[in-house]
This record gives structure tokens, C-alpha cells and sequence, in this order.
């Protein structure tokens, strides 16, 4: 019975050392979130921060504006702390974890994007075409 017992903190003292930690995590240090070069058709590159991920796109903040990137433009990408992006559409594990490091994890409502928009100085989203 007391080696139950014993067991129940020894369990709960690991679990606090094992996992990410923040000093690691770059993200946690600056305003930003991670950083993402994705390489378009064409030979363009776009370069910026993940605002949100969807089924059929990526919302990027790329130079000061909020752009939707479609997958269907994009070559290639690579997100800081995530890793490569080598599956277009992103597979559901990878589409989590960018949802997970991006700035609006939860998506954004029409309502929200369009203070985003305001706040960013455009009337309307910026869309890269193919």
C-alpha cells in the first residue's frame, strides 16, 4: 500500500520535467510568432509569420500584410520550430501543430479578420494567385 502511494509524486515531479520547454521555444521570446518561407509557382517566395491555417489555404502576415496563400500556389514551405511542409494540403498531424504555433490557432471569424484587416491598413485580404 505505501509503495502506491510513493509512486503518485514521484510520477507528478518527472511530468514536470518532461516536454517542451519555453527558453527553447523561439516564439516565446519576441512579439512574433514562428517564421515561414514558402515557396511559390512561379519561383516567388513569401516569407512571414502563419496567422491561421485552413483546409484550402494559409493566412500569412507577409511584409506588414495579411495574404491569403492557397496551396494549390505553393511549392514548398518551411515553418521555424515546426519543421518542412512536404504534403500539400498539410497532413492532419502537421496541419495541427501549425495551427498550434500560429496566431490564431483558433481561426479567425469574419468579424476578427476584418479588424485585422483594419488594423493592418488593407480594405481586403491579399490572395496569391497560381
Amino acid at each position: 500500500m505505501r509503495r502506491r502511494w510513493l509512486w503518485g509524486p514521484v510520477l507528478a515531479t518527472l511530468g514536470c520535467s518532461v516536454g517542451g520547454r519555453v527558453d527553447r521555444f523561439a516564439p516565446a521570446h519576441r512579439p512574433e510568432g514562428v517564421a515561414v518561407t514558402l515557396g511559390l509557382r512561379g519561383g516567388r517566395k513569401a516569407q512571414g509569420e502563419p496567422l491561421a491555417v485552413q483546409d484550402t489555404a494559409l493566412l500569412v502576415l507577409a511584409q506588414d500584410t495579411v495574404t491569403l496563400v492557397p496551396y494549390n500556389a505553393v511549392v514548398n514551405g518551411e515553418f521555424s520550430q515546426v519543421g518542412e511542409l512536404v504534403e500539400l494540403p498539410p497532413a492532419p498531424d502537421f496541419a495541427t501543430a501549425l495551427r498550434l504555433v500560429s496566431r490564431f490557432p483558433q481561426g479567425l471569424s469574419p468579424d476578427l479578420l476584418a479588424r485585422l484587416l483594419a488594423a493592418h491598413g488593407q480594405p481586403a485580404l491579399k490572395v496569391v494567385t497560381r
